[in-house]
């Protein structure tokens, strides 16, 4: 007795394939659940981001919370020299506050943390700083030099020609009618002494 060996039917095969089909879907979106990890999602200033002031902070946003331990980060301005900060992490947001102001440049942020499944991040962000120049503000001061030294010369050419009219005073106090008051006091006495001289002719010519 033989048995027959009945082929499945068109049914059990869809069903078949649908199971395979589901079971891949599954396996490929856990896998890729699996590899995904948090990332930096943007950042202020941005990388390549010029600047026309100092910014106060620096903020990093990522796609998950950052754990507190094991974050790094590194302030260096175009010479390689680094600059001191503190930083506040507040779940996605890293911020970063320069210990001092931040002058024209260009400077790198390197950052390392930690996101909340372990994984580490390593971050590096470039930006330069091109405040407005600072000549319009000194402009001002260099304008009023002149002014101050034409106020100071001014009292200066004032006072000088109070000097002349005690000169010229001293000058007619030794004068008389254009000459010297010597001149004119020896004039004066000749012409008594001639004056005596005839009176005691003309009394010596009467006594006769």
């Amino acid at each position: 007795m033989t048995d027959s060996i009945k082929a499945p039917s068109a049914t059990t095969r869809i069903g078949v394939l649908f199971a395979a089909v589901l079971l891949c879907l599954m396996s490929f979106f856990g896998a890729s659940s699996a590899q995904a990890h948090d990332e930096l999602i943007s950042s202020i200033p941005a990388t390549g981001e010029v600047l026309d002031s100092a910014p106060k902070t620096l903020v990093l946003t990522f796609s998950g919370d950052i754990k507190k331990i094991g974050t790094i980060l590194q302030l260096k301005n175009s010479e390689g020299s680094e600059i001191g900060t503190s930083f506040e992490i507040n779940r996605r947001e890293v911020v970063v506050t320069p210990d001092e102001t931040l002058g024209n440049g260009k400077y790198t942020l390197v950052s390392r943390v930690v996101s909340s499944d372990g994984h580490p991040i390593d971050k590096k962000i470039d930006f330069e700083i091109k405040a407005p120049a600072t000549e319009a503000s000194s402009t001002p001061a260099a304008s009023g030099a002149p002014e101050t030294s034409a106020a100071a010369t001014a009292p200066a050419m004032m006072a000088a020609p109070s000097t002349e009219p005690s000169a010229e005073a001293d000058d007619s106090s030794k004068t008389v009618a254009g000459m010297p008051a010597g001149l004119v006091w020896t004039i004066i006495g000749v012409a008594g002494i001639g004056i005596i001289v005839l009176v005691l002719l003309k009394v010596r010519r009467q006594t006769k």
